[in-house]
């Protein structure tokens, strides 16, 4: 599971929709402490090899504040 914090919900909106299309299961984002947030799942897999870099990337990318993972990186 990731979850991405971000002052800017539009931030927050584009990778929660990069994700969905890559097979995650999207939580609704919210907003918490004046952050918006949003939880992504791969549902059903593990970890895809290389996902964690490719997320790494996409969160360097668009400058999220903070990303939280509790995934084993390979």
């Amino acid at each position: 599971m990731h979850t991405f914090r971000s002052g800017e919900r539009e931030k927050v909106e584009i990778i929660a929709g990069l994700l969905q299309q890559a097979g995650y299961r999207i939580s609704r984002i919210r907003s918490v402490d004046s952050q918006f947030v949003v939880t992504a799942r791969l549902e059903g897999r593990t970890q895809r090899e290389g996902e964690y870099d490719r997320i790494e990337g996409i969160v360097h990318h668009f400058d999220i504040e903070e990303w939280i993972t509790n995934e084993e990186r390979d």
